[in-house]
């Protein structure tokens, strides 16, 4: 069996799990959520362009989680991912995961949702891992921000930084924003991929699977 990398929403999720997490925070946190309307226009407004949109979505995570302590932020990934794991988990890939398992593969979830969040996503869900990669927040006097985004070309050098030979292992994504890990994999299946995603792909020319 050919050991696995798992990107997380989308693929495990069907939801993106940060973004279910800022809204979960926003509405707890009115005023917050109001005073952030400028960095959620622009983090809209960012499209497919994997930089700009990456970028603005740390602004939106700063903004509506400003303020915030680590205690609290803990609190609030532990039930959001936990809640996100048992109603939004892509029941063909969590059986995906599990066949993997039983024929001894490695698997390796590779996420640019934070660490905490998938962790206890992964665990409510039931898929069994032996690595997981996420991004990492730090705290700073006004609240959190991102340490570690582990998105486009950042997610292929956490991979490659944590000795995952990916040119190995078979890749499941659903997002064209993963295409320089898709570009390198020994394969790769495409889980739920949007128009654009499946469209980019086709004309990359890069040979692909669609999941059943």
């Amino acid at each position: 069996m050919t050991d696995v990398v798992l990107d997380l929403d989308g693929v495990l999720s069907t939801r993106d799990t940060f973004a279910a997490l800022l809204v979960a925070a926003a509405r707890r946190r009115l005023p917050t959520a109001l005073r952030s309307s400028p960095e959620l226009v622009r983090w809209l407004q960012a499209g497919h362009d994997v930089v700009r949109h990456a970028a603005a979505s740390r602004e939106v995570a700063r903004s509506l989680l400003s303020g915030m302590s680590e205690s609290a932020y803990d609190a609030l990934a532990m039930r959001v991912g936990r809640q996100l794991g048992l109603r939004s988990a892509r029941a063909s890939m969590v059986e995906v995961a599990a066949r993997c398992r039983r024929e001894g593969a490695h698997i390796v979830v590779a996420t640019g949702s934070e660490h905490r969040l998938a962790a206890a996503f992964l665990a409510a869900a039931g898929v069994e891992h032996d690595l997981l990669l996420a991004s990492t927040l730090r705290w700073t006097p006004t609240g959190p921000v991102f340490d570690r985004h582990i998105r486009g070309e950042g997610k292929l050098a956490t991979l490659r930084e944590a000795g995952v030979e990916i040119e190995r292992r078979r890749f499941w994504t659903d997002s064209f924003d993963d295409f320089p890990t898709a570009q390198v994999a020994a394969s790769v299946v495409l889980v739920a991929p949007s128009r654009h995603s499946a469209a980019r792909y086709r004309s990359s020319g890069l040979v692909t699977e669609l999941l059943p």
